[in-house]
């Protein structure tokens, strides 16, 4: 179980919630006082489910997507976009 203050809470947020994620119970202190607790969620199967149906539509979305790699702004992709379509016609 590890210990933060409420002031390295607030620099150091997603640091402290990997810990959570990875397990560790974090308490939170204000001025040596605790007053909270981060406890790692238990995982259902409905988790796990939700986890995996999100997985593999990231990975459709990154293999259509990977054309697009190196545009940079929306514009320039919808630029990019525009010009596709119009050749496809």
């Amino acid at each position: 179980m590890g210990t933060v203050t409420a002031k390295l809470l607030k620099n150091r947020t997603g640091e402290v919630l990997r810990r959570v994620r990875q397990g560790e119970t974090v308490t939170v202190t204000v001025r040596g006082v605790r007053v909270a607790q981060f406890v790692p969620v238990k995982d259902g199967p409905r988790a796990h489910a939700v986890r995996e149906e999100r997985r593999s539509k990231r990975a459709v979305v990154r293999s259509v997507a990977g054309k697009y790699q190196g545009v940079g702004t929306v514009e320039e992709f919808l630029v990019e976009k525009r010009r596709e379509i119009t050749l496809e016609r």
